[in-house]
């Protein structure tokens, strides 16, 4: 059985690596066969696979990460993750359902803090090789309209 404090831990280290943009990190946080969507609410309800971002594999991460850190070009920008209370779902010994809450804000250097995401994540947790990471990771965002800043991961 997967323990819950590890499932924390690992979440920790997740939102961590990504508010330090540590982004090369980020792709070896899911499996390497992996879904990373973010999706409008309207798209998940209906069950329409249609996504704002999509990827089925860690390769497809890694080239995510290599057009954000090679080949963008973007005004700088901070960003800060605040993930609500982690919700078990489901668990046995090999993978954990995880649900919760996120709220992404970014910082321009010369504008206010607004919010980018206001979302709930529907995640796939599992072990794989000793290590906890994520086999699925569905973001679904609140509002049918997301600022097109929203070029980092979440």
């Amino acid at each position: 059985m997967i323990e819950r404090d590890a499932v924390r831990d690992f979440y920790d280290g997740y939102y961590s690596a990504l508010d330090d943009v540590r982004l090369d990190e980020w792709p070896g946080l899911f499996t390497e066969a992996c879904i990373y969507r973010v999706i409008p609410r309207e798209n998940y309800e209906a069950g329409y696979t249609l996504s704002t971002i999509y990827a089925e594999s860690r390769g497809m991460l890694i080239d995510r990460v290599m057009g954000l850190t090679r080949t963008q070009m973007y005004a700088p920008r901070s960003y800060r993750r605040f993930p609500g209370p982690l919700q078990i779902e489901q668990c046995d010994d090999t993978s954990v359902q995880v649900r919760h809450n996120l709220l992404m804000v970014q910082t321009l250097i010369d504008k206010q803090t607004e919010i980018v995401l206001s979302a709930v994540c529907h995640d796939v947790v599992v072990v794989d090789d000793g290590r906890l990471l994520l086999r699925q990771r569905i973001v679904v965002f609140d509002s049918e309209m997301i600022p097109n800043s929203l070029i980092f991961p979440a």
